[in-house]
């Protein structure tokens, strides 16, 4: 039986997650698959090693689905089905099974015990060439379209072709995911920044760059609309605001923020 391909376009942690999960489905199903990841830039896995500010945020202390899910701003009901497969207990257990132990902090995050995004890095790329995944850099998928025979062919950098049975998009928030999941007809919703620091020009934080609060009671006012609140660490950068707070409420605010062009 012939060989099939599953292409990953994106070699981010959720592109490497997915080519992990694959290739383990099918060496436990006996079933004969290539998984092969293509990143378009020189490095895998680039935010999460400076996620969490170099100690990588794993995931969070909270294994009720249903409440977990209120954590999200949008697609609470579409996280329902998903995450009772798999949810933040099944993260732990996954990275534990694979000798890497997590800790959780007061407000709930989760890292390594080693404080350090390398272990995580070091777990991933070790998983991946264990399991025989094709991992590539500087491969950068530019157009896509389906065969007549029911796969995918894939256009890369000027004029590799690649085919594939299947195909996975996990490019984040890149242009080029959303352009090459139209060329293959799907519909893409209204667009809006989300997990972004504030740009703040305020004398009252000249000179307090660096500063840090463990908690902070945020309130964001937008004219029209209902009052944006959250709770958390907060830092003062040199160009306005950022911290776990700060981002959890551009989150929460991400649309109307965008109505009222901030």
């Amino acid at each position: 039986m012939k060989t099939k391909k599953i292409v990953i376009v994106g070699g981010g942690a959720s592109g490497i997650f997915a080519s992990l999960r694959c290739a383990e489905l099918a060496k436990e199903k006996s079933l004969d698959v290539e998984v092969q990841v293509l990143e378009s830039t020189s490095h895998f896995l680039r935010k999460v090693k400076i996620s969490g500010g170099g100690r990588c945020n794993v995931t969070h202390h909270l294994f009720d689905v249903r409440e977990f899910c209120q954590n999200y701003p949008r697609g609470q009901k579409e996280l329902l089905s998903p995450f009772h497969t798999f949810q933040a207990a099944d993260t732990v257990e996954w990275f534990k099974k694979r000798g890497i132990k997590l800790k959780y902090e007061a407000d709930g995050r989760m890292f390594p015990v080693t404080d350090n995004s390398q272990t995580i890095i070091d777990c991933f790329l070790g998983e991946a060439k264990k399991l025989g995944i094709h991992l590539q850099t500087n491969q950068t998928v530019k157009g896509m379209k389906k065969t007549q025979d029911g796969r995918f062919s894939l256009l890369v950098n000027e004029d590799d072709i690649i085919e594939a049975e299947a195909v996975l998009i996990a490019t984040g928030s890149s242009p080029r995911g959303y352009k090459l999941s139209r060329q293959l007809g799907h519909t893409i919703t209204d667009l809006a920044p989300s997990l972004f620091s504030f740009k703040i020009n305020d004398v009252i934080l000249k000179d307090l760059s660096g500063t840090s609060f463990k908690s902070a009671s945020l309130k964001l006012k937008i004219a029209g609309k209902k009052d944006f609140k959250q709770k958390g660490p907060l830092l003062i950068t040199h160009w306005g605001l950022s911290g776990p707070a700060l981002l959890k409420l551009s989150a929460w605010a991400a649309r109307e923020m965008k109505e009222a062009d901030y």
